[in-house]
């Protein structure tokens, strides 16, 4: 885990953030699959995802990338949601209502349901980061990585890494969502939220 450039107050402030999106991405997640979807109060930390920190589960991973755009000019920003192979595979079961056994690799069939969950998560969060800057933040076609730990943790930048439990028919699922972004645009979700002459690290007086 890196140094958190956030104070503790200013992490307050955004776990409301996080908690506001996985209200929506439950929501969401709720109305494409047609079951009743909770997702537990994010667990947050500022941490290299890279260095296996916050990595849920255990084997390969797959890792669902969207950039987003309209937060800051330079741009950069990108919001991910990772899932241990296997859990993903299990939730695919589940929401297509097949037996699990049906879905031993991620298919085509397993990538288009993932990549859609994939993409009403990060999309939510990001609607409501876009809501507290005041800005339209929109999210772009999202991509799908596959593979061992460390190369697929490598491909998670750094910044805000949110452990969050999904449950739907009495089975809960460990997943987590990372929000990378430019020193710029996370400056300025401080100063939306409040704080006021925060530096370019971000840790700064309230």
């Amino acid at each position: 885990m890196t140094q958190s450039p956030v104070t503790p107050k200013q992490m307050d402030a955004i776990r409301e953030v996080v908690n506001i999106g996985a209200g929506h991405a439950a929501t969401n997640l709720s109305a494409l699959t047609g079951l009743t979807v909770m997702i537990s109060v994010p667990r947050i930390q500022w941490a290299r995802a890279a260095s296996g920190a916050g990595l849920p589960g255990q084997g390969d991973l797959v890792l669902i990338t969207v950039p987003i755009t309209g937060v800051s000019e330079l741009g950069g920003e990108r919001a991910a949601l990772i899932l241990a192979k296997e859990t993903a595979l299990r939730m695919v079961a589940l929401m297509l209502r097949r037996d699990p056994s049906r879905h031993v690799e991620v298919g085509e069939l397993e990538k288009s349901a993932l990549m859609e969950m994939g993409n009403i998560v990060c999309a939510a969060y990001v609607g409501v980061l876009g809501t507290f800057l005041g800005k339209g933040v929109m999210i772009g076609t999202p991509e799908m990585l596959i593979g061992k730990r460390d190369e697929v943790g490598e491909q998670a930048a750094n910044g805000l890494v949110i452990e969050t439990d999904f449950t739907f028919l009495d089975t809960t699922f460990e997943g987590v969502f990372v929000l990378s972004h430019s020193d710029v645009s996370f400056t300025s979700l401080l100063t939306a939220l409040g704080f006021k002459d925060v530096g370019a690290a971000g840790g700064a007086a309230a």
